[in-house]
């Protein structure tokens, strides 16, 4: 029973793994060709994305202001 439990166990962590690397390369691939050439060096490994923070600040968000504070 317990090597069953680790097997299948292991199997879900690896499916995780792979959907989680799939996603990013995917998500890089998106800003790439919205940029128009290769952000190696200046994309956020974590995130995929080359966004700074500064250009995704609270008020590109679609809320109202009130609701903020």
């Amino acid at each position: 029973m317990e090597l069953a439990l680790l097997i299948v166990g292991g199997i879900l962590t690896g499916g995780a793994y792979m959907w989680y690397y799939a996603t990013l390369g995917k998500k890089i691939t998106e800003e790439e060709k919205k940029a128009g050439r290769d952000l190696t060096y200046e994309i956020n490994p974590f995130t995929g994305s080359a966004k700074d923070v500064k250009e995704e600040s609270v008020t590109n968000y679609k809320i109202n202001s009130r609701d903020l504070y």
